[in-house]
């Protein structure tokens, strides 16, 4: 991780632990332009945001459950591997999604527990396009780390931790 980085997942694991995981994800979406943070879980053929986090109306604290498949969610769990579409409407793998033309841009990275068992996703999502590449994955990716060594994963909402 370079410098700034460095201080930005300092700032994270400060703010995670004195105002807890939802203001954490807010700093992560300072670094960006990006309208939208949420950590995302999977539940019978359902997606849901665990934490969500929209920079234009912070006192929203849900986001709507939608079928798993609704989401770009679905190729990060696929691949457990990062995803990523700056605008959905010219991607081509995104062709036939179900929300091209709703959400336009994402960026996402795997929650995986030591194991390998993929817990969820922490994803940038907005309804315009916006550039990838402002937002540091392998700081992402060390963000993921953190919430799954750590335990900080909340479960699919309405359930029981």
């Amino acid at each position: 991780m370079d410098a700034q980085a460095k201080r930005d997942f300092a700032q994270f694991a400060v703010t995670m632990n004195t105002d807890g995981l939802r203001d954490a994800l807010a700093v992560l979406l300072k670094r960006t332009d990006y309208r939208f943070i949420g950590i995302w879980r999977f539940q019978d053929g359902k997606a849901n945001a665990a934490v969500h986090y929209d920079r234009e109306q912070p006192e929203v604290l849900t986001a709507a459950e939608v079928a798993d498949t609704a989401t770009y969610c679905c190729y990060v769990r696929e691949s457990k591997a990062p995803f990523m579409t700056p605008n959905s409407l010219i991607d081509a793998r995104l062709a036939q999604h179900p929300a091209r033309e709703q959400v336009l841009t994402y960026c996402g990275v795997p929650l995986m527990d030591s194991a390998g068992t993929l817990l969820g996703t922490l994803c940038h999502y907005d309804l315009v396009p916006r550039d990838p590449k402002q937002v540091d994955l392998e700081l992402m990716l060390n963000v993921a780390s953190f919430l799954t060594l750590g335990g900080h994963v909340p479960p699919y909402p309405g359930t029981a931790a």
